[in-house]
């Protein structure tokens, strides 16, 4: 129980890139697409349950539309699995799946304010019942130009039992096409977790830390 629960969830909260990197558009009617992933994640438990893990691998999406006005709306999507561990005697693998929608308004050309919701799906064949965690979220996100290539950004995004922070660089890498590279923390708590198998379940609090790594091009 406590490897899958730790394994499993700590590989759904790793799939969380910058919710606004310097490249989105405001513009109406500009896109701008994202694929990338997070490196060198841990993930930690708390509760009844303590544990860390490492991820295996996964990716992540994302697309964002200026709606003019300094609003954008933006959907993202991620998909990631742990490494193989024994658990109940047999050896297995965690599958997440993210998504989120979120509001983007630009206060200045500096600072935007985020509005969305967000979900966690955790699957685990028939060891453990799919968990969703979901709920509304706000916060801040911003960027400061450091040349003409180059600038620092950040984000502070909260809900009731979530929690998302990150700092990092972002590049410029052709006309339109940015590399983003931060360093970013994400925590759900009371999150209410169950395996069939041997009719035990949970509340815990998870916090995952990472680097991640995303291209963004707007279209």
């Amino acid at each position: 129980m406590k490897k899958i629960i730790a394994a499993t969830v700590g590989l759904v909260f790793a799939g969380t890139a910058a919710l606004a990197s310097p490249a989105v558009d405001y513009t109406p009617g500009a896109v701008t697409v994202e694929f990338g992933s997070t490196l060198n994640s841990t993930f930690n438990g708390k509760g009844a349950i303590d544990d860390s893990v490492d991820g295996k691998s996964g990716f992540k999406y994302g697309v964002a539309a200026g709606l003019g006005d300094n609003f954008a709306l933006q959907y993202k999507g991620g998909h990631f699995v742990s490494e193989d561990f024994a658990a109940l005697g047999r050896t297995i693998h965690g599958v997440s799946d993210l998504q989120e929608v979120n509001l983007l308004y630009r206060l200045s050309p500096e600072v935007s304010i985020v509005a969305g919701w967000v979900q966690n799906k955790v699957s685990y064949s028939s060891l453990i019942s799919d968990a969703k965690v979901s709920g509304l979220h706000f916060g801040l996100t911003g960027s400061r130009q450091l040349d003409d290539k180059s600038a620092l950004f950040a984000a502070y995004i909260a809900g009731s039992d979530t929690l998302f922070w990150e700092a990092g660089v972002s590049r410029k890498l052709g006309k339109a096409t940015y590399l983003n590279v931060s360093y970013a923390v994400r925590e759900f708590r009371e999150v209410d977790l169950y395996v069939p198998a041997i009719n035990q379940g949970s509340k815990e609090d998870y916090t995952l830390k990472g680097i991640s790594c995303v291209v963004a091009t707007k279209l």
